[in-house]
């Protein structure tokens, strides 16, 4: 064969490889209607785990009430059925819980579970199917602003405790994300102080060794409009996820749906495309993992049960699978 015969011949089986694995990556994207399917499965598991607990406990938490409205209020506004009536009722048992006083009269409830507050503002923006009203909005903003420490980081309030990372970076993850919450509700002067203050603090912080305070990184960002700094940090997000597609709670450890969840739902509100690999990877490791009553299986975040399948880890997760799911369907209608 003459070279210039053998240069064409390669360069036609470079056009044919380049076809069939586009047409092979094409092929792999996960449907719609999988990703459909598995949230279809999870709401119910959802509700009844999460109804269990407001009539047991009667209590507001960050692991539990929000997530449960949360994943609902996304699911009503992507089209699913039956969800915004759930999500407009525990939000309104989850506003009269927060502003009453605790048993102590010391405080008021919400006080005490600022994680919460702050899980409820960003589920429920003022353009979802079940906005946040305007006066609980301006209620948990104070709350939150009231219970920011004098070095500008707020304390966990609402965090599982002894988690199985540093408890600084637990406060670390806590402040990134009422920044967030704060942003997304109002653009007073007051916010802009406490945002300043915040970023100071978490300027000394080092890198994290949970997903989600990478995530967080992304968000906050974002919001404050740190354009360059958002790529930068994408691009460190998707250098943790693992062979499978999954990210680990400890970025160190194993994957499961808690951090993919979380990974997943921070790259798609910043808008990182559904044909992304990395989004891709999620989806299937999401959407192949799930059990039959319709979790995922997730191992404890505290420090002392961090081997075992835990309960409260597993719908955390699980709400956090969905809502990142969800996103993926970028608001469309079935």
């Amino acid at each position: 064969m003459n070279p210039k015969t053998r240069d064409l011949s390669f360069a036609f089986a470079w056009m044919l490889l380049v076809t069939f694995n586009t047409s092979s990556n094409a092929a792999d994207l996960i449907s719609e209607a999988t990703v459909r399917k598995t949230i279809e499965k999870s709401l119910p598991y959802l509700e009844e785990a999460g109804v269990s607990w407001i009539e047991d406990k009667k209590c507001v938490t960050c692991h539990r009430v929000s997530f449960q409205t949360w994943s609902f209020n996304k699911a009503a506004s992507a089209g699913f059925t039956a969800t915004a009536d759930k999500s407009k009722e525990w939000l309104e048992w989850s506003i009269a819980k927060s502003v009453e006083p605790n048993e102590e009269g010391t405080a008021l409830s919400g006080e005490l579970n600022v994680d919460g507050l702050t899980q409820l503002i960003i589920a429920h923006p003022d353009d979802s199917s079940v906005p946040l009203p305007a006066e609980a909005k301006q209620q948990f903003v104070e709350m939150i602003l009231k219970t920011q420490l004098e070095d500008g980081s707020w304390k966990p309030a609402g965090q599982l405790p002894l988690q199985k990372r540093p408890a600084a970076e637990t406060a670390q993850v806590s402040t990134m994300w009422n920044l967030i919450a704060l942003h997304s509700a109002s653009q007073d002067e007051r916010i802009a102080t406490a945002d300043m203050k915040a970023h100071e603090w978490l300027t000394k912080s080092t890198p994290g060794l949970s997903t989600e305070w990478y995530a967080a990184q992304i968000l906050l960002a974002d919001i404050t409009g740190e354009t360059a700094r958002v790529q930068s940090e994408i691009e460190r997000l998707k250098s943790l996820q693992q062979d499978d597609g999954s990210w680990g709670w400890l970025t160190s450890e194993p994957g499961d749906a808690l951090a993919t969840g979380q990974a997943l739902y921070a790259l798609k509100r910043v808008g990182v495309s559904n044909d992304d690999p990395s989004i891709q990877k999620a989806i299937h490791f999401l959407t192949s993992t799930q059990v039959e009553d319709g979790s995922w299986s997730v191992q404890g975040t505290k420090a002392k049960k961090k081997e075992n399948v835990e309960e409260t880890a597993v719908y955390w997760g699980t709400a956090w699978a969905t809502i990142g799911l969800l996103e993926t369907l970028e608001n469309s209608k079935p």
